[in-house]
């Protein structure tokens, strides 16, 4: 299935061109032609990460964020001292690539001014978790 690849840098979007990355603006931000978006944080080749599963969860909530399972140890903090070891089974990191309904980013961007902080993008969207690789 086709999908536009945006690179999140700098909290700005890039749209890939060819070979090569534009940062969105008004006048490109209608190269978004495709119906769903995939937003990265690197380029990566290989499978299509656009499965049915993820279209399925697109087609009734605006973005599918993918969650993994925390790798490192965790640890609670109190007055820069540890005071407890935490169990990693009970902990999910948001994972990239993050899935959008192309049409919902298109209007959430231009009511930022075309900027894309993930937590307030998560704050104000209607989401839904998937862990593709667990």
């Amino acid at each position: 299935m086709e999908y536009n690849f945006l690179l999140l840098e700098d909290n700005k979007l890039h749209i890939q061109e060819n070979e090569t990355f534009l940062q969105l603006n008004q006048e490109n931000i209608g190269s978004l032609k495709a119906d769903y978006s995939l937003i990265s944080t690197s380029v990566t080749k290989g499978n299509d990460p656009l499965s049915s599963k993820v279209i399925e969860l697109l087609k009734d909530n605006e973005v599918v964020i993918n969650f993994e399972k925390v790798s490192s140890a965790l640890k609670e903090l109190e007055d820069n001292k540890i005071i407890d070891h935490l169990s990693r089974e009970n902990f999910r990191k948001i994972s990239f690539p993050i899935f959008v309904q192309s049409e919902y980013l298109k209007n959430y961007l231009k009511n930022s001014g075309l900027k894309f902080k993930l937590s307030l993008f998560l704050e104000n969207s209607n989401f839904q978790e998937i862990e593709l690789d667990s």
